[in-house]
């Protein structure tokens, strides 16, 4: 038996099954391939798109024709219960909600020979498109000839993400290579770590106590100066303690401020601990600033220094980092004047841009690298405080 020809629509009933789905869609998150509508409500829809009005019979009956076309179509469904009108309608009716076509897969590029074995796992129905953006990000920076030389894994997934292209997948490219967990590559930390040569670095142990000695791992006491030097991540102040060791210094302590921890753990600092200046270097964005401003507050009010900024990193930061989608909406003007005034005045209007825009510099992208092979940074930890 031949099949039968499928149900025209036509244009008007197009758009009044678009707004069919429209409105049963509204407010829902989940994906479900059918939603259910009220006929009041597709009543009200009718009325607001096609003007009609007036006539009780000729309203239900006009709109039963649209929906029995719809219903033909296999756009809706029809509940069995009815109104029991005059003209009868259903009671609801469940609404097909407009396929989403899948992604398309991205072809496969020419592969680096040490992504060989990726060949393999192309077109298997587990790999997703976020997997093969992945390889692909890995590959490129492969056949770009990079710098091998070895730095931690944020740094190092910045490098591998951190470009345009693959910001729809990785919005927050640092944190890629810690995220994915899939195939031959992915899934083994140790492999990973030794195929892109990614030094492990691991957040401190954290204490209250300012030891008089310096630590085995130097995170907490530095004994060379008064200044304590406060980094918002984690991945940057391992950095930073490996960079010091090589060069003259005046910190007395670098912490990892804990992200928003430091605006308020900055009144733990007592008059016996010895600081004598506070430096901070933080993420660009709205909350990497508003952070040290409530710290300030915090410490003035504690009669402590003033959280100042480490101007010449973030110098480097504005020159080495490319922006990134922002995780906070996009400020007004007003207020990213207001808190770029933390800056030195010659970052103020590259941040207020930035802040407006809705986007942001990750702190990472000035890594272990810069920090090795620069010395523009060293004002930073040294007297006296960098003017604003």
């Amino acid at each position: 038996m031949p099949k039968p020809d499928p149900i025209r629509l036509s244009t008007a009933d197009r758009t009044f099954l678009a707004a069919l789905r429209e409105r049963s869609s509204a407010g829902k998150r989940s994906a479900a391939a059918w939603r259910k509508l009220a006929i009041p409500v597709a009543r009200e829809l009718y009325h607001e798109l096609f003007g009609r009005a007036g006539d009780d019979t000729l309203v239900p009956k006009v709109l039963l024709q649209t929906l029995s076309r719809l219903r033909d179509a296999g756009e809706v469904e029809f509940v069995t219960r009815t109104d029991h009108e005059r003209v009868e309608l259903p009671v609801s009716i469940r609404v097909r909600e407009q396929p989403t076509p899948p992604p398309d897969r991205p072809a496969m590029p020419p592969l680096h020979p040490r992504l060989s074995r990726v060949a393999a796992e192309w077109q298997l129905n587990s790999r997703k498109p976020r997997h093969l953006a992945a390889y692909i990000a890995v590959n490129e920076w492969l056949t770009g000839d990079p710098d091998l030389t070895p730095v931690p894994l944020c740094e190092r997934s910045l490098e591998v993400f951190g470009g345009p292209a693959h910001l729809t997948h990785f919005p927050e490219p640092e944190k890629a290579l810690r995220d994915l967990s899939f195939g031959w590559l992915f899934s083994d930390q140790v492999y990973l770590r030794n195929f892109l040569n990614i030094l492990r670095a691991e957040p401190p142990l954290l204490n209250e106590w300012y030891p008089t000695r310096p630590q085995e791992r130097g995170y907490t006491a530095m004994e060379r100066g008064d200044i304590l030097f406060v980094v918002e991540n984690y991945t940057t102040c391992w950095s930073l303690t490996k960079a010091l060791e090589k060069i003259d210094h005046q910190l007395g302590y670098l912490a990892w401020g804990i992200g928003k921890s430091f605006s308020s753990s900055v009144r733990s600092i007592r008059p016996d601990h010895g600081v004598g200046a506070i430096r901070y270097f933080g993420d660009l964005d709205a909350s990497g600033l508003i952070i040290p401003i409530r710290a300030t507050e915090k410490a003035r009010a504690a009669g402590l220094p003033p959280v100042t900024p480490a101007g010449d990193l973030y110098d480097a930061l504005f020159r080495l980092g490319t922006p990134l989608p922002g995780k906070e909406d996009p400020l007004p003007r007003a207020r990213a004047e207001e808190l770029a005034a933390w800056l030195p005045e010659r970052h103020r209007t590259r941040a207020v841009d930035l802040l407006v825009r809705g986007e942001r510099l990750a702190q990472e992208w000035v890594s272990l690298r810069h920090l090795n092979s620069s010395n523009s940074w060293h004002t930073d930890v040294r007297q006296p405080p960098c003017p604003l």
